[in-house]
């Protein structure tokens, strides 16, 4: 076994301080876009495992890996220091896996062979498992868990996108917000597609046309959400934005900042997630119960690994945000 890689490491091969990776893995919401894709790239490079639990003259641990598509996506810094902190009184730590950019675990994981001996579970986060999946970690004896995704064939733990920006947007609505706009990143992600149908039904439920200048796209990150602002104020003129992600929402605060709009004043604002930063600068959100979500993961696979459940189970539990009201609105 070689040299257990630290923080400092990471810090090294990133060009950035031991304190700013802490940042990125305890508070990522925070940290600009290219540091914090610089920090999550060394730590998947240098395959750093965080520790768990401090054990005094213990053996390697057994591994947990967490699989995720994108490294850049906002809360992965969130999702791994909850999952530490469940780890943290087991024997396992965790491993991050970066499919770089393939969202079909079979296609990954089948040309990446050298992950089936580095791990004893997995934790799948917003990735497609498809079939070809399931058969592969199953040959090979490692459970599964999906988060952020349904799977008709493992364990699957997902958000109700639809009504979850359906509340959204209903409660702008009782608000009195009548030219309420919408703002996601690509159209063709199966997430952003059931929030958009929640905005667009709950609007047409109140009697207001769809209108589609009143929806913006632009990258999932603040950098994004500032973009998209910036275009959509361009072309029409909302009473309030539902955007479909905080770190987006982040964004449009810069924005709206930097033209000297004011929340809720000038414009009303809900998110979607339910970040740590949220409450820091007062955003009305959607709660996703990431916290939750992780513990059930956990929870799932420690019964797995230990054999009190012995087959997969095949649940899927889909779980609906709830709103979270602050000040970003009337």
């Amino acid at each position: 076994m070689g040299k257990k890689v630290t923080i400092h490491d990471i810090a090294s091969l990133a060009g950035v301080s031991p304190s700013t990776v802490s940042r990125v893995m305890n508070h990522p919401d925070i940290v600009n876009g290219k540091t914090r894709d610089s920090v999550f790239s060394a730590i998947e490079q240098l395959e750093y495992i965080p520790q768990a639990s401090i054990q005094s003259g213990s053996e390697k641990k057994s591994i947990i890996g967490l699989a995720v598509p994108d490294i850049n996506l906002p809360m992965l810094g969130g999702i791994i220091r909850d999952l530490n902190s469940e780890l943290a009184a087991t024997e396992y730590d965790l491993l991050l896996i970066n499919m770089k950019g393939e969202r079909v675990v079979s296609k990954f994981f089948i040309e990446n062979t050298n992950y089936r001996k580095k791990i004893d579970a997995i934790i799948i986060f917003s990735a497609i498992m498809d079939e070809a999946g399931v058969d592969f970690f199953r040959a090979i004896n490692v459970p599964v868990v999906i988060i952020q995704n349904r799977c008709s064939q493992e364990k699957s733990i997902s958000t109700n996108n639809y009504l979850g920006a359906f509340d959204a947007v209903k409660y702008l609505i009782s608000r009195a917000y009548k030219k309420i706009a919408f703002i996601g990143w690509e159209p063709e992600d199966t997430h952003l597609n059931d929030r958009f149908y929640g905005y667009k039904n709950a609007i047409e439920k109140a009697g207001i046309v769809f209108n589609p200048d009143m929806t913006a796209y632009a990258p999932l990150s603040v950098d994004g959400g500032y973009a998209a602002t910036k275009t959509l104020l361009e072309k029409v003129k909302p009473d309030a934005i539902f955007y479909t992600c905080d770190s987006m929402a982040f964004g449009g605060y810069k924005y709206f900042t930097d033209s000297g709009l004011s929340i809720p004043g000038d414009i009303g604002i809900v998110g979607f997630d339910d970040y740590e930063m949220a409450s820091v600068v007062g955003l009305t959100t959607m709660k996703q119960f990431i916290g939750v979500k992780t513990r059930m993961a956990v929870s799932y696979l420690l019964d797995r690994l230990s054999g009190r459940i012995k087959t997969p189970n095949a649940e899927e539990v889909c779980i609906t945000p709830r709103l979270v009201i602050r000040g970003s609105t009337l």
